[in-house]
């Protein structure tokens, strides 16, 4: 397993493979909700994992969302894959990047109804940080994390 992040227009550039990955990790994947958004984040970040063949089988993608904070957007890991440990090898990866670029905390949002997620976060050092309900009436927790 290979592991690496990407910076700036790279990121951009690997939008038809993120968006394949994610139509296969998601249940109706809005294809507007990644590449509507992605040529316009702020400094955007995508960590990689890719099996030994070079395929994409897990990302964590974010961007700054203040000097010192880095909001880790979007992530996922594909079906066949799941269970390895990708996600946290993804997350501790993206975190130690973070971190030497100077960011203080990484900062996300998960739908209240993704405990996996939600949990994960609490493993690795987050807190909850606030409770809000979507524009699609779902309940959504932020939760973040010090890279101190």
């Amino acid at each position: 397993m290979n592991v690496e992040t990407i910076t700036g227009a790279g990121v951009v550039a690997l939008g038809p493979e993120l968006l394949a990955l994610c139509e296969a990790a998601f249940d109706s994947f809005d294809p507007a909700y990644l590449l509507g958004r992605l040529a316009d984040l702020d400094a955007p970040a995508a960590t990689l994992a890719r099996d030994d063949g070079g395929r994409l089988v897990g990302f964590k993608l974010g961007y700054r969302r203040a000097p010192d904070l880095f909001y880790s957007w979007l992530g996922g890991v594909h079906p066949d894959a799941r269970r390895q440990g990708i996600a946290a090898r993804l997350m501790a990866a993206q975190h130690d990047w973070a971190r030497t670029q100077g960011y203080a905390a990484v900062e996300t949002r998960t739908r209240a109804s993704n405990n996996a997620m939600i949990v994960l976060n609490l493993q690795s050092g987050f807190h909850v940080a606030g409770f809000e309900v979507d524009s699609a009436g779902r309940p959504v927790v932020t939760q973040r994390r010090a890279l101190s």
